[in-house]
């Protein structure tokens, strides 16, 4: 008997995943409807560094804001050499580039010391960047903002 339910309920499942492919492959492209999922990514622009915070050839750390579907993140990326022994400032947002209204606040790969490899990434409401994570015994030597991504506030 439970034979016979198992195939009644694999029949079942089956019959609409059957008909929804057909009617995905006959259907046509649509056009987006007002208020769709959108996508607006702005320029790439470039973070102005602290002394001693050097980025790596064609690396340059960039951050841009990137709506999606009416809201806004901030995407990094770029990577830097340092050495950071304790919570630093490593730069600030360029000038125009806007400011948020609160800490914005995302992990960052950095040198793997002591099985720790991420760091913290803060940009505060006045567009000071900061890294914190690093201290005298597990000093930060790189640190990457590809893997930057978050709400931006």
């Amino acid at each position: 008997m439970s034979h016979d339910r198992r195939s009644v309920l694999g029949a079942a499942l089956a019959l609409p995943a059957a008909l929804t492919v057909g009617g995905l492959a006959a259907a046509t492209p649509a056009s987006a409807a007002p208020g769709a999922a959108t996508v607006d990514a702005g320029a790439w622009t470039a973070l102005v560094l602290e002394p001693g915070i050097t980025p790596l050839a064609g690396a340059t750390p960039e951050v841009r804001l990137v709506t999606i579907a009416g809201t806004v993140f901030l995407q990094g990326r770029g990577l830097v050499s340092c050495d950071l022994t304790a919570d630093s400032r490593i730069g600030r947002l360029p000038d125009g580039f806007p400011l948020p209204t609160g800490y914005v606040r995302a992990a960052a790969p950095r040198n793997n010391s002591q099985g720790i490899n991420a760091c913290r990434f803060e940009i505060n409401p006045s567009g000071a960047v900061s890294i914190y994570g690093g201290n005298a015994g597990n000093p930060i030597t790189w640190l990457q903002f590809d893997p930057v991504q978050t709400i931006w506030r």
